[in-house]
C-alpha cells in the first residue's frame, strides 16, 4: 500500500502492463474487473483525496493529477474510475460517525452522482430517498453510493436563503440501490457508468451532507473548493490519453511506409509537423494545469482562503487541457492514416476516450464563459465556481 505521492505514482506505473493486457476484457464487459478494482483499492488508489483522519492518503491536487495522468496513459477507463472514486465531495463536512463507518474498510470504493436526480424527503431522524441517477461511473465496483438529491419538506422542495432548491448528498450502501444496465457506448466503455435507482430508502440524517455544511475537519487544506479539486482530473486524464497517442504515433511513424510513397511516415514533413504540434499542445497545457493548481493550493495552505480568480484559473486550465488533448489526438489520429481505424491501435481508443471526456459537464464549453466573466472583472454566473 502506498503512503506517499511518489510511491503511489510508482505503483501506478507497475500496473501499466497488467492494464494493457486486460484492456479487451474491460471493453467487452463494459466495466473494470473486480480483481483489478480490488487490487487498485488495496494499493491506495481510491484514497487519494480522502482525509488522513479517515485513513486516506490526503495527497495534494498536483500529486493526484500525476497519478490520474499516469493511469490514463495505460487506460482511460481505469483512470476514470479511480478519479471518480476520489471525489469525496464533502468528506471534510460529513459527520465523523458516517465517515468512519463508510471508510472502516480501507479498501472501500464509492461511486457518486452530482446530478440532483433524486428527492430526499425529510422524515424523523433522516430522509426518505427516491430517484434515478445516470452516468454513475464504477457503480458495480462500489460498496457505497453518494447521490445528490433535492431536499423536500412538507411535500415540496426546501429552499435555501438564496431562494434556490436545497440539495444534499445522500450516502447509502450499494445494496440499497438498483443498478440499471444502460452503459452501451463508445468512449470510456470500461467505466460501467450505468444508471442507479433508489426506491423509498431511509437515510439517517448523519449520512446526508452538503457543500454549504460547516467543516468538521479544521485544516486549511479541506477548504479547497470541491470543483477546484476534482474537475482538474478531467484535464489530467485527457493529457494522459494524448501522451499515449503521441507515443503510439511515434511507433507507427517509425515502422510504416504509407501507400503510394517510398518514404517512411517519420520522414514525412506533415507527420513531423503534426507530432510537434501535438507535443506542444500537451506539454503547455500540462504546465498551465499544474501551475494554476499549485498557485491555488499554496495560497490556500498559507491563508485558508482561495480567490475567485484562482478558482477561475484552475477551471480554465482544466478545460484548456481537455481541448488541447483533443486537438493533439485528432492531429495524430488523422496523421497515422488507416492504421488508426483498427481497435488494436491505441489511437483508435484514444480518439474515442478523449472525445468522451469533452462531454463531461465539468468541461462544458460554457465553463469558458464563466471563467471569462471573472477574467473581465464580473461576478461568476454559477455558485459552483
Amino acid at each position: 500500500m502506498a503512503t506517499s505521492d511518489a510511491e503511489l505514482l510508482a505503483i501506478a506505473r507497475t500496473f501499466r502492463s497488467r492494464i494493457s493486457a486486460e484492456r479487451e476484457r474491460f471493453e467487452a464487459a463494459r466495466r473494470l474487473p473486480d480483481d483489478l478494482a480490488r487490487d487498485l483499492a488495496k494499493a491506495g488508489f481510491f484514497r487519494i483525496f480522502l482525509p488522513a483522519a479517515y485513513g486516506g492518503l490526503d495527497l495534494t491536487p498536483m500529486a493526484a493529477m500525476e497519478v490520474f495522468e499516469e493511469l490514463a496513459q495505460a487506460d482511460a477507463s481505469v483512470a476514470w474510475c479511480v478519479w471518480n472514486g476520489n471525489t469525496h465531495w464533502t468528506a471534510a463536512q460529513l459527520s465523523p460517525e458516517a465517515a468512519r463507518t463508510i471508510h472502516a474498510d480501507p479498501d472501500v470504493i464509492t461511486a457518486n452522482s452530482t446530478r440532483a436526480s433524486g428527492q430526499a424527503h425529510v422524515v424523523a431522524g433522516g430522509y426518505r430517498v427516491n430517484g434515478r441517477w445516470s452516468l454513475v461511473s464504477g457503480c458495480e465496483l462500489a460498496a457505497w453510493m453518494v447521490l445528490l438529491c433535492v431536499v423536500h419538506g412538507d411535500a415540496k422542495p426546501r429552499l435555501t436563503p438564496a431562494g434556490v432548491a436545497e440539495t444534499r448528498f445522500m450516502l447509502l450502501p450499494a445494496t440499497a440501490c438498483e443498478i440499471i444496465d444502460t452503459w452501451t457506448v463508445g468512449g470510456l466503455r470500461g467505466t460501467g457508468s450505468h444508471d442507479v435507482a433508489v426506491r423509498d430508502v431511509f437515510v439517517p440524517i448523519e449520512y446526508g451532507s452538503g457543500f454549504a455544511d460547516p467543516h468538521v475537519l479544521p485544516e486549511p487544506r479541506y477548504r479547497i473548493p470541491p470543483f477546484s479539486r476534482v474537475i482538474p482530473g478531467l484535464g489530467a486524464m485527457a493529457l494522459g490519453i494524448a501522451r499515449t497517442a503521441i507515443d503510439t504515433f511515434s511507433e507507427i511513424a517509425g515502422a510504416k511506409t504509407p501507400q503510394r510513397t517510398t518514404q517512411m511516415l517519420r520522414e514525412n514533413h506533415g507527420a513531423q509537423v503534426r507530432v510537434s504540434q501535438a507535443e506542444s499542445l500537451v506539454r503547455s497545457a500540462r504546465l498551465f494545469l499544474l501551475d494554476s493548481l499549485h498557485r491555488l493550493w499554496s495560497t490556500l495552505i498559507a491563508t485558508g482562503e482561495v480567490s475567485m480568480r484562482a478558482r477561475a484559473d484552475v477551471r480554465l486550465a482544466a478545460s484548456h487541457a481537455v481541448v488541447s488533448a483533443v486537438q493533439a489526438v485528432d492531429l495524430l489520429y488523422i496523421g497515422a492514416g488507416a492504421s488508426s481505424l483498427y481497435v488494436g491501435c491505441p489511437l483508435e481508443r484514444a480518439f474515442r476516450d478523449v472525445h468522451a471526456i469533452t462531454l463531461h459537464i465539468g468541461v462544458h464549453p460554457r465553463v469558458m464563459e464563466t471563467t471569462g466573466r471573472v477574467l473581465l472583472g464580473l461576478e461568476p454566473d454559477t455558485p459552483l465556481l
